[in-house]
């Protein structure tokens, strides 16, 4: 792998993690267990982001997130908890 995945396969990633769990997963755990899943090098897990607020990784898991939330698949329970919603 030569670049980080896109949005897509992130939010593929993060649902398929996230019905495995069962319950609430934490921020971290969810970067750390997407990451796993897609075989992300770490070289390319620690690249920054350009306003160097963090990394390029995690600032793309978050806007993968927010669109899961926004489309109603997760919801954030409280700060850096999350859950999938069963509805969907």
């Amino acid at each position: 792998m030569k670049q980080l995945p896109q949005k897509r396969e992130l939010m593929d990633a993060i649902l398929i993690v996230m019905e495995n769990a069962n319950g609430t997963m934490n921020t971290a755990t969810i970067n750390d267990l997407v990451a796993k899943r897609l075989s992300i090098p770490k070289d390319l897990l620690e690249i920054e982001d350009a306003n160097c607020s963090g990394t390029e990784y995690s600032y793309r898991m978050r806007w993968a997130r927010t669109e899961l939330k926004q489309k109603g698949f997760i919801r954030n329970v409280k700060r850096g908890e999350w859950e999938i919603c069963l509805e969907q």
